[in-house]
């Protein structure tokens, strides 16, 4: 699964140069992609409309193409783009403001967006698609310079004054400068006087010698800062690559998103609405009556929505009130949420959208057919979402993201089944490893194959295998390394510092029981992990329900729902725009794991192995061995497979090796099906 180059995707270019204009030849227009399936679920009720409303993305990785194997997410981005242009038509007829909000990351992830060299070289092109008027670059725009400078060249200067980095900058030519602008002053369509900031948090993967994340206080410190302070404002917008719900108590050190909202609080009762992300769930955060935040999913399964009612404005042209006969805004964030709605100054709502053509439909044009089985009418599709859907449909080919790799016969997840059951993606990434990496001429050798969670990014779905797929589930290419003929003494002992979670017996230990469990890494290895864990801000002080589940959920038929986000917020049950039964969403595994291979005796470890690694875990191993006394160093440390074999490569060739190839025969999970 090598990335292409951008000079063997000259063809698929032409889309990055005007938005909407790739593939003039040969227009097919599909209707989503062709492999994905319609939910027939619907929204639970109209959308709250306020007088200030907005649509929030964030964390979409390149997931454009939408997600083939699951109903409730089945939407791509010109389904998206369609959904949109109906939403704004609405909120020129109802002469209210409608704003687009994107929280950043737009790469690792999909096969679109980093099948590519640079990444995103065509998943970007997609993405401007959308007439955004806030965003901001996520950790994964910063991982290298090359690719912060790649965004601060096209995404930023795309979007212009609506790109927003407040705290982030990207060496040019020896010098530090912000990728995007440090904030926006502007007045909505109706009036609206808004300021908002764009801020990251400091990832500890990003390339510190070509990028800058800087702390709050900076923020504070600076002469632009003071400046837009001093502006007629009638509401602050602040959109972060960061959760919501992180306090700020340390500014050089902690949630930036949270530590300016806390600092405008300080000088102004203005009301504040915070966009947040990273965290890859739904959630909205109350902080005061006035100022509150929201988290809108991950990988184009969610489009998170807030409607606010009473933000004073003088300048304000729009309507004058809402209409009775419409549902709008009837919450607060007020403490203790008491009293009669009537007294209480400042109503809001939220909702959060399954990414689907049925969703969207049902907000904008209306459904066709009974609720049991509804239908997109064809008024839905606008030419210029047609068109980006079909860009997406011949990049995938350009791409071979659709080539099909085999066929998952059950979900395998990451984060809702525990170590050891079936259907965990780690059991099968065991399998995989100790079935494909192995070097031909070494293949005798007793081996172990060392892995991190952090590899797995993503569950595999029932259904088809695609290598789109493939990069979503595994979207960092590390290489193969070895240190051979380590004795089952020092590979016990290096694990033991590593706090490694898995037994090690060696075959002449005398105690076949003995382990070398101690305890999980600690939690700051854990945030050197590829993936973005949720505890890397694990105080919920805001939000203390954030994670707790419902009761499944029935329709009035008594049919169970789908699987799918159960969320419970600040604003309580109702956020969720479809009713699902609730899934696990937050089992761990181990942060260091391996798979055994050629072992003579398949209980017991033999006196001495191969001891394979991906170049990621490199360093740490070696410092574990050094610690342990272990007489190993970094020249004992040799490449055991090819160069252009990653991980990527491994569940693309086990699954192309080991799971059923008729792709006729494939079904994926239904609705309602368990």
């Amino acid at each position: 699964m090598r990335s292409h180059s951008v000079l063997s995707i000259a063809a698929l270019l032409a889309l990055a140069t005007v938005p909407g204009t790739a593939f003039d030849d040969d227009i097919i227009y599909p209707k989503q992609q062709k492999e994905a399936f319609n939910t027939t679920e619907i929204p639970r009720a109209p959308l709250p409309w306020g007088k200030v409303n907005f649509l929030h993305t964030t964390d979409t990785h390149g997931w454009l193409d939408g997600h083939a194997n699951i109903p409730s997410w089945g939407a791509d981005w010109g389904d998206f783009v369609s959904f949109v242009m109906h939403m704004k038509d609405k909120a020129l007829r109802k002469k209210v403001d409608l704003l687009l909000i994107d929280s950043g990351d737009f790469h690792d992830g999909g096969g679109l967006s980093d099948s590519t060299s640079p990444k995103g070289a065509v998943s970007d092109s997609i993405f401007e698609n959308i007439d955004y008027d806030i965003l901001t670059i996520g950790n994964h725009g910063v991982r290298t310079g090359a690719e912060a400078l790649n965004i601060h060249h096209n995404l930023s200067r795309v979007f212009g004054d609506r790109f927003l980095t407040s705290n982030v900058d990207v060496k040019e030519n020896g010098t530090f400068k912000s990728i995007g602008n440090r904030y926006r002053a502007f007045q909505t369509r109706n009036g609206l006087r808004i300021v908002a900031f764009g801020v990251t948090i400091n990832d500890h993967g990003r390339d510190r010698s070509n990028t800058e994340v800087h702390d709050a206080s900076w923020i504070f410190e600076q002469p632009w800062f003071d400046e837009v302070m001093k502006k007629e404002v009638d509401l602050y917008v602040l959109v972060g690559h960061a959760p919501t719900y992180a306090p700020c108590q340390d500014l050089k050190q902690d949630n930036p998103l949270v530590c300016l909202r806390d600092r405008i609080r300080n000088s102004t009762t203005k009301p504040i609405q915070l966009f947040g992300g990273h965290a890859h769930h739904r959630n909205f955060t109350c902080y005061d009556e006035r100022s509150s935040g929201i988290e809108s999913g991950k990988y184009c399964d969610t489009v998170g929505w807030v409607a606010l009612n009473d933000v004073s404005s003088p300048t304000w042209s729009g309507a004058k009130a809402l209409l009775d006969d419409e549902p709008h805004p009837n919450k607060s964030c007020a403490v203790g949420n008491q009293g009669d709605i009537q007294d209480i100054p400042y109503l809001l709502d939220r909702r959060y959208l399954d990414w689907n053509r049925v969703t969207f439909a049902y907000h904008t044009v209306n459904l066709e057919g009974d609720t049991s089985n509804p239908s997109v009418p064809a008024s839905f599709d606008r030419p210029l979402g047609r068109k980006v859907t079909d860009d997406i449909s011949k990049a995938r080919l350009l791409l071979n993201l659709t080539h099909f790799l085999g066929c998952a016969k059950e979900d395998y997840c990451f984060n809702c089944k525990k170590v050891g059951q079936d259907g965990n993606i780690y059991e099968l990434l065991k399998l995989a490893l100790a079935d494909t990496v192995v070097q031909k001429e070494r293949a005798h050798l007793a081996r172990v194959v060392l892995s991190n969670n952090g590899t797995i990014r993503d569950n595999i779905y029932q259904g088809p295998f695609t290598t789109g797929d493939a990069y979503a589930v595994v979207p960092f290419p590390n290489r193969f390394q070895y240190i051979a003929n380590m004795s089952c003494h020092d590979f016990k002992k290096m694990t033991s510092n590593l706090s490694a979670k898995q037994d090690v017996s060696c075959i002449d230990d005398g105690d076949h029981n003995d382990s070398s469990v101690i305890n999980e890494e600690s939690h700051g290895s854990q945030s050197q992990s590829h993936l973005e864990l949720r505890s890397i801000f694990d105080d919920r002080s805001y939000h203390p329900a954030t994670f707790s589940h419902k009761p499944e959920q029935q329709n009035l038929e008594g049919k169970q729902h789908s699987p799918g986000y159960t969320t419970h917020d600040a604003l309580g049950n109702d956020g969720d725009d479809t009713l699902h039964s609730p899934v696990i969403e937050d089992e761990t595994y181990m942060n260091l794991f391996w798979a055994n291979a050629s072992f003579p005796n398949a209980s017991h470890y033999p006196p001495s192995f191969d001891v394979v690694f991906t170049d990621y875990l490199a360093q740490r191993i070696l410092d574990a061995l050094k610690k342990t006394g272990a007489p190993y160093t970094e020249k004992d440390v040799k490449s055991y497979m090819p160069r252009t074999y990653t991980s990527r490569d491994v569940l693309v060739d086990y699954t192309a090796r080991n799971w059923g190839q008729n792709g006729t025969e494939c079904p994926i999970r239904k609705p309602g099906e368990r």
